[in-house]
């Protein structure tokens, strides 16, 4: 079953329509190694998109690791003050730099 599929069936028992922050996500695209293509999110099967869901989260973790070790290397040499790695993502993503 795919989130296209399990987000309709949730809208028919809820009687309500779909959000649309829920289907503007279920467009988004994510690039499938495996199948050298991009796919959009709602036409995954869910336990595809746990499995893409976790991996990312992980790549979060990792991130936020990197983002920390870098902050503190420029906060010691007074090049930086100490960002979260949220604030630093918002700082990146203020001056265009990051998309």
């Amino acid at each position: 079953m795919t989130l296209n599929q399990l987000i309709r069936i949730q809208s028919i028992i809820d009687k309500r329509a779909i959000r649309s922050d829920t289907q503007e996500f279920l467009k988004k695209k994510r690039y499938s190694k495996s199948k050298d293509v991009w796919i959009e999110y709602g036409e995954m099967h869910i336990d595809h998109f746990i499995r893409v869901f976790e991996q990312e989260k992980e790549n979060d973790d990792l991130l936020g690791f990197i983002i920390n070790g870098f902050m503190e290397s420029l906060t010691k040499k007074g090049l930086a003050k100490k960002l979260s790695k949220e604030e630093f993502l918002e700082e990146i993503q203020k001056e265009k730099k990051w998309n």
